[in-house]
C-alpha cells in the first residue's frame, strides 16, 4: 500500500513539474551606434548558421549616437547570433556569438 501511495505521489509530481510553464527569455537588444559613421545596414543570424539573414535596416540608416531596437524572439530559442554592420564609408563589422538572452545592449564603438 505504502508503494502504491509513493508511485502515486512521484508520478504528481512528475506531472506538475512537467507542466509548469519555462519562463520567457527577453530576447530584445538595443543596438547603439556609438562609431562616428552612419550604420547603414544590419545583419544576423544564428550562431553556426552558414547564411545570414535579410537586411534589417531596410531604407533606414542609424546615425552616430542613435539606437535601434531588435526582437531576437525566434520558434527555436536561439539565443546566439552573429552580426554584421556595415557602415557608410563601406567599413564592415562581425562579430560571432553574442548571447542575446544575457545583454539588453550591444555597441558598436570606434
Amino acid at each position: 500500500m505504502l508503494k502504491n501511495v509513493l508511485r502515486v505521489a512521484l508520478a504528481a509530481a512528475f506531472v506538475s513539474a512537467a507542466a509548469t510553464p519555462v519562463l520567457a527569455v527577453d530576447r530584445n537588444v538595443r543596438i547603439h551606434n556609438e562609431t562616428g559613421l552612419t550604420l547603414y545596414r544590419f545583419y544576423s543570424t544564428n550562431s553556426g548558421s552558414p547564411k545570414w539573414g535579410k537586411d534589417v535596416m531596410g531604407s533606414s540608416t542609424l546615425a552616430p549616437g542613435g539606437v535601434m531596437n531588435m526582437n531576437f524572439d525566434n520558434k527555436y530559442g536561439y539565443c546566439e547570433f552573429d552580426f554584421r554592420a556595415i557602415f557608410e564609408d563601406g567599413t564592415e563589422l562581425t562579430r560571432a556569438n553574442v548571447n542575446v538572452c544575457e545583454i539588453g545592449d550591444y555597441y558598436y564603438q570606434p
